[in-house]
């Protein structure tokens, strides 16, 4: 069994075997909506919350490492969190993923998961 480094902020984000490729969840740290992926047989983890308007990419399609946003199909590589084009041009904050014994976990610092959802768009 591998261990967790200690006090990293490690958060459970579920279980490896119930992802496919292309699947994403969403899980909550706090009131920070964290999108984790499956692609191409890796597990990512980024904002959930798109950065052109208030639409969650969990309820996106992912198609190879590209999420869409569900909203105006705003494109974004789930790797690096890079806009691929119009209508979203800010990157999305992407957050450390660690698989140990068949569980997922995403590394989100407590201050880190505030400021990010203080610069989300306001909701319409």
């Amino acid at each position: 069994m591998t261990a967790l480094p200690p006090g990293e902020d490690w958060h459970e984000a579920g279980n490896s075997f119930d992802f496919e490729d292309e699947d994403v969840e969403q899980i909550w740290v706090g009131k920070l909506a964290v999108a984790v992926y499956r692609a191409k047989g890796q597990f990512y983890a980024t904002q959930d919350v798109c950065t052109h308007e208030r639409a969650y990419l969990s309820d996106g399609v992912v198609v190879d490492c590209v999420v869409e946003c569900p909203f105006h199909q705003g494109r974004f590589d789930i790797r690096n969190g890079k806009a691929l084009g119009a209508p979203v041009t800010i990157p999305l904050h992407c957050f450390p993923v660690k698989v140990v014994d068949g569980r997922i976990y995403v590394q989100i610092k407590k201050e880190d998961a505030e400021s990010i959802v203080a610069m989300q768009p306001p909701e319409r």
